[in-house]
């Protein structure tokens, strides 16, 4: 079915594009804590984001987003807010479509899971296209660039 497969690789490019830009920084207090866990995360955005993407890791991608704009210092707090708010949206409409993170990999080889609602499968797009949004964009760029100036990280590259 060639809209799962437009549907699963979308999501997997405009999520992975998303959070190999994000990442996280910190004030001086807080930034030593912070910073260890955007380290070991990055892992996980590598894994998504890279030239073999792995789309059975995007819920633990999504989980550590979740955590690192829960624990991000004030001056990149709104940032975080702003990205982990567009994940949010993916999961809820994939949720609402009767899907989870994990089945993106069936769906980019046309496997379509029983009881997933297909008029709501096609709602996601406009809904994963507004993670190319400037705003996300623009949050994720300021993310990065404080990760790297604050934690030392570049979630730019895989290295």
């Amino acid at each position: 079915m060639r809209l799962n497969v437009l549907i699963g690789s979308a999501t997997l490019a405009l999520t992975a594009s998303v959070l190999t830009a994000c990442g996280g920084g910190g004030s001086s207090n807080s930034a030593s804590g912070y910073c260890d866990e955007l380290k070991s995360d990055k892992a996980y955005f590598d894994a998504i984001g890279g030239s073999s993407a792995d789309v059975s890791k995007l819920g633990d991608a999504f989980a550590r987003v979740h955590t690192l704009a829960s624990k991000a210092p004030a001056n990149v707090a709104g940032d975080w807010k702003t990205l982990d708010g567009a994940i949010t949206t993916i999961e809820s409409a994939l949720s609402d479509a009767g899907l989870k993170p994990s089945d993106l990999a069936g769906l980019q080889s046309g496997k379509v899971p029983q009881g997933v609602d297909v008029a709501k499968l096609q709602a996601l797009i406009p809904k994963l296209q507004s993670l190319g949004s400037s705003n996300v964009s623009d949050a994720a760029d300021a993310i990065a660039a404080d990760a790297k100036k604050t934690c030392g990280v570049d979630l730019g590259s895989t290295n």
